[in-house]
């Protein structure tokens, strides 16, 4: 990953293809892993950009007790002024999803179109009693029980148990990572409501939803296709939170259909595509 100084702090990245420039952000907890099974799909079109946001990955974390949204907004535009990039599609999921709202209220110029996935424009009593729930299991209980409720949360159970040993493997990965980076960011989530605002948006927005979502009830995505006038909206059934993992070559091509009519739509940026020099 590259690396460079965002707003005072270290900040990594990646940064491949070529073409209209598309930012994939993560959600609590995650880093630009998440993306995976999209990076190589979007980066045979667009050029790709992947931060591991503030407090998450390699990522320097904050140096205030909450940080919200809005501050990790101000992040991906620095980012985008770093890296030469005057607009931007933006693809959320989760909490990533909160920063594309973000953006695209307070920074609406570097934003093209944006992408909503499992995401939500209020934290509702269900998600707060969700991540408590984790946060208490981690505290009193330990790693192992945190993990595990963690993964029967965010998959559908049917494909939960069809990948046994790619979540033993993930669940590995986990261990002993540093998550007190990241309490920032979800002390500022609890209280993250912007729907009065969201009504404003006029930009190019496909939401996506699974429909069996244990952490953001697929309401939420019905809320935000009916307020965001003309956006679109595709809802999955027997999908659970993460359907960036569950469901990759039907979300990679949702996602490349997208973003190809929002191109269509939307006057190109000056210097967004050119992308880092291939490798020799």
């Amino acid at each position: 990953m590259a690396e460079a100084e965002i707003r005072g702090s270290s900040f990594h990245y990646e940064d491949v293809g070529q073409g209209p420039a598309v930012v994939l952000l993560h959600g609590l907890g995650g880093d630009g892993h998440e993306w995976v099974y999209q990076k190589a799909a979007l980066a045979s079109r667009y050029r790709v950009v992947i931060p591991d946001l503030k407090g998450h990955g390699l990522s320097a974390a904050p140096s205030t007790p909450v940080y919200s949204p809005f501050e990790h907004a101000k992040d991906v535009v620095a980012l985008l002024d770093h890296l030469k990039i005057d607009q931007a599609f933006m693809v959320g999921i989760s909490a990533g999803g909160f920063t594309c709202l973000a953006l695209a209220l307070d920074h609406t110029a570097r934003v093209r179109g944006m992408v909503l996935l499992a995401t939500t424009a209020h934290m509702d009593k269900f998600t707060i009693a969700v991540g408590k729930k984790w946060v208490d299991l981690f505290q009193k209980v330990g790693f192992d029980a945190y993990m595990d409720q963690e993964i029967r949360d965010i998959f559908y159970p049917d494909w939960l148990m069809e990948h046994l040993d790619q979540m033993a493997k993930f669940k590995d990965s986990q261990r002993g990572r540093d998550l007190s980076g990241i309490a920032p960011s979800g002390a500022a989530n609890v209280t993250w409501d912007v729907r009065s605002r969201i009504g404003k948006i006029k930009l190019p927005t496909l939401v996506v939803h699974g429909l069996d979502d244990r952490v953001v009830d697929p309401t939420s995505a019905r809320i935000l296709r009916q307020t965001i006038l003309g956006s679109e909206m595709k809802l999955y059934p027997n999908t659970g939170h993460m359907l960036i993992i569950e469901r990759p070559q039907e979300i990679n091509e949702l996602l490349l259909g997208f973003l190809e009519r929002a191109a269509a739509k939307t006057s190109p940026p000056t210097t967004s595509e050119a992308g880092p020099k291939p490798e020799a």
